[in-house]
C-alpha cells in the first residue's frame, strides 16, 4: 500500500510518499480501506515536532479516516465486516491507503452521508459539539464570538451555536470570502480581525456590553486582543493556536472580568467517555442527514499531494474541511 511518511522534521516537503506493508487488525481493532483522510492543523505541528508531546520518527500523520472495514480483530462486536465507518486514529497512520484503529473509536456512517462529509463531522464536528455542549456549556440567549469562523471547526460552531439557542453569533475571519461563508451558515454579525478596529466593532455589535463567550482556535495577537471583547463573567475557550503562541502575558489583568474567564478545550479526553462521543456522533449525523447541519468541504487533495495540502493550510488559504483521497 501507499502511505505518506515523515522521516525528519521540517516543512511540508518532508512529507514523502512510500510503499509500506499492509497492516493487520489486532485484538479489538479494525482494518479500514481508506476512502478519505482528514487533514488537521495538528498534523503540521507533528510534522515539525512542535506539538505538546514529542513526535517519534519515522511517523505517518493522520488522525482520522473514513472507509470500508476489511478485517476485524478478535473481540470486535460493535463493527461488522463491510461497514462504512469514520474513525479516529490516536496513534496516527491516516495518510495511507489502509489504516488500523480500535473499534470503539469508529462509528458507522449513515448511507446519506459521504466519506468526506463524515470526516468534516468527526474531529471538527465532535470538537464543535462537545465544546459548546460540555465544555463551554452554552446557554440560550448568550452572545458568542467565533474566531476562524470559515474553518473546519468554525463553520460547524456557527451552526451548532445557533441550533443551541445562542442569542447572537458573531463570526470573525481574515477576509471577505471567508466571512461570506460564515454568513451563509447563519452568522448574525461579521468581523474581519485583520482590521485594526475589529475589537471596537465587536463591542459595537453587543451595544458595548461585550460577548458572553469567545471560541478561539487562533492564538497569537488575535487571542490577546480578544480579552477586550469579553463581558463580565464571560468565558474565553481556547481550542487551538493556528495564529501563534497562546501565552497570556498578564493574567492578573483578568481579575476584573469575573470567574471562569479562561478555559482550554481538547478532544482527546473524550476518548475515555464513549457515551458522550456517541451522543455527539448521533447529533452530528442526524442533523447532517436531514440537512439541518451543512458540511463544508473546502479542498480535496490526492495522497501524493499531501505536502501541498499542508502548504495551503499553513498559509491560511483553506476554508472548511481539508481531505486527502488515497
Amino acid at each position: 500500500m501507499k502511505q505518506i511518511i515523515v522521516n525528519e522534521f521540517g516543512g511540508p516537503e518532508k512529507l514523502l510518499l512510500q510503499d509500506a506493508p499492509m497492516p493487520s487488525a489486532g485484538d479489538g481493532q479494525i482494518l479500514i480501506k481508506v476512502e478519505a483522510s482528514g487533514v488537521n492543523f495538528s498534523d503540521s505541528l507533528h510534522r515539525q515536532n512542535t506539538n505538546v508531546l514529542p513526535t517519534p520518527l519515522p511517523y505517518v500523520l493522520g488522525y482520522e479516516v473514513a472507509g470500508i472495514v476489511t478485517e476485524l480483530g478478535k473481540g470486535v462486536e460493535n463493527i461488522s465486516l463491510g461497514d462504512r465507518v469514520v474513525a479516529m486514529l490516536p496513534e496516527g497512520g491516516g495518510y495511507a491507503q489502509y489504516a488500523v484503529t480500535p473499534s470503539f473509536l469508529a462509528a458507522v456512517i449513515p448511507p446519506t452521508i459521504s466519506a468526506q462529509e463524515s470526516l468534516a463531522l468527526q474531529v471538527q464536528g465532535l470538537t464543535a459539539y462537545l465544546m459548546l455542549k460540555d465544555g463551554a456549556k452554552l446557554q440560550a440567549g448568550q452572545t458568542v464570538l467565533i474566531h476562524s469562523a470559515a474553518g473546519g471547526v468554525g463553520t460547524l460552531l456557527v451552526q451548532i451555536a445557533k441550533q443551541m439557542g445562542a442569542g447572537k453569533v458573531i463570526a470573525a475571519a481574515s477576509n471577505a470570502e471567508k466571512l461570506a461563508v460564515a454568513k451563509s451558515l447563519g452568522a448574525d454579525e461579521l468581523i474581519n480581525y485583520t482590521e485594526s478596529e475589529w475589537v471596537q466593532k465587536v463591542k459595537d455589535a453587543t451595544g458595548g456590553k461585550g460577548v458572553d463567550l469567545i471560541l478561539s482556535g487562533t492564538g497569537g495577537e488575535i487571542l490577546r486582543n480578544s480579552f477586550s471583547c469579553l463581558a463580565p463573567f464571560s468565558r474565553l475557550v481556547i481550542y487551538g493556536s493556528s495564529g501563534g503562541s497562546t501565552t497570556i502575558e498578564e493574567p492578573f489583568s483578568l481579575f476584573a472580568m469575573g470567574s471562569n474567564i479562561l478555559q482550554v478545550f481538547g478532544l482527546a479526553p473524550y476518548f475515555g467517555k464513549p457515551e458522550l462521543m456517541q451522543e455527539a456522533y448521533q447529533y452530528l449525523f442526524s442533523q447532517a442527514a436531514t440537512g439541518k447541519l451543512k458540511v463544508y468541504i473546502g479542498q480535496t487533495f490526492s495522497l501524493e499531494d499531501a505536502a501541498e495540502a499542508h502548504r495551503q493550510m499553513e498559509n491560511r488559504k483553506t476554508t472548511g474541511k481539508i481531505v486527502l483521497i488515497p
